[in-house]
């Protein structure tokens, strides 16, 4: 068996993919790298398959017909092979320093009793001109090196939201809870870091910048004008976390966790009003609406805890002055991260 599974999702992604891939390597034969054909129509397929026959001990190549990111990562959980499983974007690397001291982590919780559920490492933003411009960190949350329960966890920072550059789930959890992922929607990586938390009873924190998330792509899914040409995806996505647990389910896990939890989907929503009102449309409005009648109708008592928290009582405002504000606080949010 092996100690960890990367799986790397990839559509169309020959120009950028080797270094993904590359990133990985140094891991040695205790890791398994699923690359995902999704349906490319480039040169990805070949180049998965000379990494396949080159590394045959190390990378495997699934070749399926295009069903999105979810789908990708679907198809990595079934097929890996390795006690930990954890999502590599092709477009993104890891930190190949980090990764060492990551396996040999890993490796101190392999045996049955000292296995882990959640692993959580820092990351930092890359940007086309320069690597690391800003890390974020988890050190407030968990002690390192050091696998805790929710209950001993710190309380959350509205900014340290878990992305899914952060998570590395035990493979078996997220096949025992029948985790699948919705194909051609976009967004769904914040299904894969909501839906198993609840599962979760032990987490480890790695304090490294094991991940680096690249942004400043005209045509990533991440970049402004493609967000609002997919908003009925946002809206979905927020729609399908809120709608996975009631109020009453949420409130059956320890406090720090229904905490984060809450504050998880009332940044997502945040996140989802602002983009809707970025188009200053109508249409826009209706969206926003839907999400918080479809909320409301699911459970009552989750949408007014929903409505209590800051950021969910930020999202919830539908007048212009809560409108503007709330587009202006993400507009302050990604210039930070860029000038950083």
């Amino acid at each position: 068996m092996k100690l960890l599974t990367v799986t790397i999702p990839c559509y169309n992604s020959a120009a950028y993919m080797r270094r993904a891939v590359d990133s990985v390597l140094p891991g040695g034969d205790e890791i398994e790298i699923l690359i995902i054909d999704d349906g490319s129509t480039d040169d990805t397929g070949a180049i998965a398959d000379e990494y396949a026959r080159r590394y045959p001990h190390i990378v495997r190549v699934i070749h399926q017909e295009n069903g999105g990111h979810g789908e990708g990562i679907n198809q990595g959980i079934r097929h890996a092979r390795g006690l930990y499983f954890k999502t590599l974007d092709s477009d993104d690397r890891l930190d190949e320093r980090c990764l060492p001291d990551f396996m040999d982590l890993l490796r101190e919780h392999a045996d049955e009793k000292t296995r882990v559920d959640l692993v959580v490492n820092d990351y930092v933003y890359d940007r086309p001109e320069k690597q690391a411009v800003y890390r974020i960190r988890y050190g407030r949350m968990f002690p390192p090196g050091k696998p805790v329960s929710w209950q001993d966890a710190g309380r959350f920072l509205m900014g340290n939201q878990f992305m899914i550059h952060a998570v590395c789930y035990r493979t078996q959890l997220l096949r025992d809870m029948n985790l699948e992922l919705p194909r051609h929607v976009f967004y769904e990586d914040n299904l894969y870091i909501y839906r198993p938390l609840p599962y979760t009873k032990t987490v480890l924190y790695a304090p490294y910048p094991l991940y680096g998330y690249f942004v400043g792509r005209a045509d990533q899914s991440t970049s402004p004008d493609v967000i609002l040409k997919r908003l009925s995806n946002v809206e979905r996505i927020a729609e399908e976390m809120c709608c996975s647990y009631r109020w009453e389910e949420l409130c059956r896990q320890p406090r720090n966790l229904r905490d984060y939890m809450l504050s998880n989907i009332c940044g997502y929503l945040c996140t989802a009003s602002a983009q809707e009102f970025m188009t200053r449309t109508e249409e826009g409005r209706k969206l926003h609406r839907k999400m918080f009648d479809t909320i409301r109708a699911f459970d009552p008592e989750l949408d007014r805890h929903i409505r209590r928290h800051p950021l969910g009582w930020a999202a919830s405002r539908e007048g212009p002055l809560g409108r503007s504000l709330i587009v202006l606080c993400y507009h302050l949010v990604r210039s930070f991260i860029h000038v950083n």
